[in-house]
């Protein structure tokens, strides 16, 4: 007869509430990825000037200007995360180099950067399809 340590059973139980929380965890966020509208083209096309120009070195007047473009096709998920990036963009472009230095560190900007990135990357399809891949 096989002797269980006092608490393992307790031990098991919990393991197995936590694989099965994990699991609906997963499932539902696929499930929200997948209820994602596509965005507007205006997004998607303004999302990769952006990351080209910014590559290739463009003045802070023109990444305003792309993120005007992002900005106005944002998809109602990432708007308000477009807008604080863009109202930061100007307040950067307006400000002293010691300002400047503050608003580079601003968590909440970081945030709706990332929202504003993940949300292009995911449903604009960059890498469904690179040019001379055959599709």
């Amino acid at each position: 007869m096989r002797r269980h340590q006092p608490g393992s059973r307790t031990l098991q139980l919990a393991t197995l509430t936590v694989v099965v929380l994990l699991t609906t965890l997963t499932a539902c966020s696929r499930g929200n990825e997948e209820t994602l509208t596509t965005p507007k083209p205006g997004f998607c096309e303004a999302a990769q000037r952006y990351d080209e120009r910014v590559e290739r070195g463009a003045k802070l007047a023109e990444q305003i200007t792309i993120l005007e473009k992002l900005e106005r096709n944002a998809p109602k998920d990432v708007a308000d995360d477009a807008e604080l990036f863009l109202d930061q963009m100007r307040a950067y472009q307006a400000a002293t180099k010691s300002e400047r230095r503050e608003l580079q560190d601003d968590p909440d900007v970081a945030r709706a950067i990332e929202n504003v990135n993940r949300r292009a990357i995911n449903g604009c399809e960059f890498f469904e399809s690179e040019p001379g891949d055959g599709s």
